[in-house]
């Protein structure tokens, strides 16, 4: 069995896959059975303002959110600080960083080059560049694989990592030693595993076909002609005007990170942004890349059309990966865009091609976008958030209790076991520890055996009774990886 450090399970987590925190499309499509007419543009609007005052009251959104409609913004406004030592609050043109969504332009890029002729998406990394350390490896993935995450590549946040100075990594090149002689995680092309090492050596592509590094290269040829004049990949100790610090309850500790104090991300964050993410942008910035990539301002309409459809399944249902961003049906309307996530840091592009909105949540809090865009995701779509009913204190009381994760923890596995779920009755809801610091997570009934996430409705909690009336288990859904527990005595 290995355990790991909670503030590192959790950076591992944030970091290998932002969009596995957001619920899956298939939860999203069944979360309200209700659906009744569609809001209007003017309800969703007001909904959200009344929603993010709530959220910002409570200190549990910090960031800034932007909603509109082909070019007219429907919405936007800024919560929180930027800076709480210097009392900056947070404005719309403050900058956030992208976590994984700095993936988006990279692959953007690839497409440039394969649409120029300079490079083809069937070519493998050795053709593109012959100098890779690992040239058996780089003989077998093709960029497609690399763009799709099916090359087999790993994650560089690894222990390598963690124990390096950051100040080492400012270069796509300097990421290479993190992961060069490491063995494949399977062969390319067989399986779908999330690998920000895969976007690491789409940089090298990128500077190796063009002639270019890869900050000059998305600065000149994708930020530049979208009008994105706030968006770059500065290294963390560039002193960047209008910067947002992010702020974490991820401690190094063995509290769960919701009853720690925050504090700032700045010696948890690689040196500089790159191909696989990280730099930062605004809200406003994103909402030009969405129109520019959507008006066919950086691609021609084939490779558009290329780099806005998914290509391959993920766990999560209705969902595919594309090139360097999601697709997902949600009530039967398609959602395209990324996420991303690291300790203080959580943000969120959707673009809805065929109903014409863009939404944009930038946040430097941990988790504080996933709520935000859940609510838009369900009212553009056409669905109604759950009302919950009210169960009594005794009710809620015969939930309480620890539940453990099946199948057992399998200490041949290699894998981190996730420990004991313990769910606790607060009077009116109740509130699930996952001991991995997730004990913030409050539910709220939608029947006797049935609840939803307060700040995440499609994610749902059910209950499994015995002949005798007794809670025997209980299955968490609308997560990437659905999980069920039996209750321990």
């Amino acid at each position: 069995m290995r355990l790991i450090s909670p503030w590192r399970s959790l950076l591992a987590r944030c970091v290998a896959f932002a969009v596995l925190g957001l619920p899956t499309a298939a939860a999203l499509a069944e979360a309200v059975a209700d659906a009744g007419p569609r809001l209007g543009d003017a309800q969703i609007v007001a909904d959200l303002r009344i929603y993010l005052d709530k959220l910002a009251a409570q200190d549990r959104f910090s960031g800034a959110v932007l909603l509109a409609k082909g070019d007219q913004i429907l919405f936007e406004r800024a919560y929180g600080f930027a800076n709480h030592a210097f009392n900056a609050r947070n404005k719309l043109d403050t900058k956030f960083n992208l976590g994984s969504m700095g993936k988006m332009f990279t692959a953007v890029s690839i497409l440039q080059l394969a649409q120029q002729g300079k490079l083809s998406l069937a070519d493998t990394v050795l053709k593109l560049v012959p100098d890779y350390p690992d040239k058996e490896i780089a003989a077998k993935i093709t960029v497609h694989e690399l763009l799709t995450h099916t090359s087999g590549l790993g994650d560089f946040f690894n222990e390598k990592f963690f124990d390096s100075s950051r100040a080492q990594f400012r270069t796509t090149q300097s990421h290479v030693r993190l992961f060069a002689g490491n063995p494949l995680l399977f062969e390319p092309g067989a399986s779908w595993s999330y690998s920000n090492e895969g976007f690491v050596v789409l940089g090298l592509i990128i500077e190796h076909v063009s002639g270019e590094s890869y900050y000059d290269y998305v600065r000149e040829h994708v930020f530049r002609p979208a009008g994105m004049t706030s968006t770059d990949n500065s290294s963390t100790d560039d002193d960047v005007p209008n910067l947002a610090l992010g702020y974490t309850h991820i401690g190094d500790d063995d509290r769960p990170h919701l009853q720690a104090p925050r504090r700032t991300n700045v010696l948890m964050a690689p040196a500089r942004g790159g191909s696989s993410g990280g730099g930062y942008s605004t809200v406003e910035d994103l909402l030009r890349f969405s129109r520019s990539l959507q008006t066919q301002r950086l691609l021609n309409k084939s490779y558009t059309d290329l780099e806005m459809t998914g290509k391959v399944r993920t766990p999560a249902p209705n969902e595919k990966y594309g090139y360097g961003m999601v697709e997902a049906q949600v009530n039967g309307v398609r959602i395209v865009g990324h996420s991303g996530g690291f300790p203080g840091v959580n943000s969120q592009l959707d673009m809805y091609p065929d109903l014409g909105y863009t939404v944009v949540v930038m946040a430097n809090y941990d988790d504080a976008a996933r709520p935000v865009v859940e609510r838009l995701r369900l009212q553009l779509t056409g669905q109604r958030i759950p009302t919950p009913i009210r169960l009594s204190a005794e009710a809620l009381g015969a939930f309480a209790g620890k539940y453990a994760p099946q199948p057992p923890c399998n200490s041949q596995s290699g894998e981190p076991c996730m420990p004991p779920i313990e769910i606790i009755a607060d009077g009116s809801g109740l509130r699930l520890d996952d001991g991995r610091g997730g004990a913030g997570h409050r539910f709220l009934a939608l029947s006797a055996n049935e609840f939803f996430e307060e700040s995440v409705p499609s994610v749902r909690l059910r209950f499994d009774r015995d002949d005798a009336a007794r809670i025997v288990a209980l299955s968490l859904t609308g997560i990437r990886m659905p999980v069920t527990a039996t209750r321990l005595p």
